[in-house]
């Protein structure tokens, strides 16, 4: 196994580990201009940059030397219908005036073009700089729909087991050295038991069916 495969295993969130499949899975949904908001690299997909006409990078941050310095919730830089898919993983729970930022998105994009994003629900508190809320899929919906977004995927990021296995290796990681990799030897167990949120029995479950680790949505201009 080579050291970046270690590292990814080991010290990698399953909650990043999915979210890296579905932009995988989804990846032909980039195409012509991409903006990218608070689109840093992290994890193992490779963004199709390459293979789109332009991919725009942006942040609200100069330190993270974005292509365009800018703030979701006020773009008026950018202009009306110039945009044909907003990528926002991992971005809203850091944006305030989140209602701004869903409109501002709408505004820029071309009709038929599409706002990918993705957010957590049951995760922990992370500054970026800011950490603000955390929504339901239902008030996703709900606020995508109010702003005139046709919503075409939803896909629930890990339920009961994949939170409640995540805690579990937060807890070893946290481990002095030495103890904590002894604890590394359960990882392949708890690969094991987050599988059970991929059945029936736990999707249809009215208690293991309601924790949500986050969520990644497509919606439609």
């Amino acid at each position: 196994m080579k050291i970046s495969d270690f590292k990814y295993y080991f010290k990698t969130t399953y909650r990043r580990k999915e979210l890296d499949k579905l932009q995988k899975k989804y990846q032909s949904e980039y195409k012509g201009i991409v903006l990218d908001i608070g689109g840093r690299d992290r994890g193992k997909f490779n963004k199709p940059k390459n293979k789109v006409d332009k991919w725009i990078f942006a942040d609200i941050e100069k330190k993270h030397n974005p292509d365009i310095v800018l703030d979701v919730a006020d773009m008026h830089t950018l202009e009306t219908e110039s945009i044909d898919v907003v990528n926002a993983t991992e971005l809203f729970e850091h944006v305030e005036e989140i209602n701004k930022g869903i409109s501002e998105c709408y505004r820029i994009l071309k009709k038929g073009g599409k706002l990918i994003l993705s957010v957590p629900f049951l995760y922990p508190v992370h500054a970026d700089p800011y950490d603000f809320q955390r929504w339901t899929l239902t008030k996703w919906k709900k606020e995508l729909k109010k702003n005139n977004f046709e919503i075409e995927n939803t896909e629930i990021n890990g339920r009961f087991f994949t939170v409640f296995t995540e805690m579990q290796r937060t807890f070893i990681q946290s481990l002095p050295f030495g103890i904590k990799h002894f604890g590394y030897l359960f990882f392949p167990v708890f690969d094991l038991i987050k599988k059970i949120d991929n059945t029936d029995f736990v999707k249809k479950h009215r208690k293991f069916g309601n924790y949500h680790g986050g969520y990644f949505i497509i919606a439609k201009k």
